[in-house]
């Protein structure tokens, strides 16, 4: 992921994550446990966020900087990072979000109002940020091929780039992980 090191650029990489165990039986870091133990600012997502973060510690030993909650901003009331990780030396804020769609096919136009609300939320999340880091992963979770699929062409063909910025967009397809996508 060279990418993260590159203040200037963005892009997209896809990975697969498939769950040998439930999230109960799972061994978290103590990082991860942080993030699940600590108050966020709502929302239904934190077992998302907290295998984003295991996820990124065991493949790229990210250390965990700040949980949602420790990160300041100015002015405050805009759109939030949900923690934010050290690479290699390398800031970053991480946003976490899941591409699902209940009833039906998962469209383009799903895609692309998620990428672009989503997008854009990160932008304003990291001019506000008073934690200085110059780049953000948006983390999306995508429960098959085909909504992972769907994610990648809407990003390629769809998104301005000036929207795109310099995020690195990261699509995780999560086989056997349903508990993912429930709302805990």
């Amino acid at each position: 992921m060279k990418l993260v090191y590159d203040n200037q650029r963005g892009g997209l990489f896809h990975f697969d994550f498939e769950s040998r165990k439930e999230f109960e039986e799972m061994t978290l870091s103590a990082s991860a446990e942080k993030i699940l133990n600590v108050p966020n600012a709502g929302g239904n997502s934190v077992i998302s966020e907290v295998l984003s973060f295991e996820f990124f510690q065991k493949c790229f030993n990210a250390k965990l900087v700040k949980t949602e909650m420790e990160v300041s901003y100015f002015p405050e009331g805009g759109s939030i990072t949900d923690y934010v990780c050290q690479i290699d030396g390398t800031k970053l804020g991480v946003s976490v979000t899941r591409a699902m769609k209940y009833f039906g096919e998962y469209t383009d136009e799903d895609a692309y109002h998620l990428l672009m609300k989503k997008l854009k939320g990160v932008n304003q999340a990291t001019r506000n940020s008073m934690e200085n880091w110059h780049k953000q992963i948006l983390h999306v979770w995508v429960p098959n091929k085909d909504v992972a699929n769907t994610i990648i062409k809407v990003y390629g063909t769809m998104v301005p780039d000036e929207v795109l910025s310099n995020t690195v967009v990261v699509v995780t397809r999560a086989h056997k992980s349903a508990f993912i996508f429930k709302n805990k």
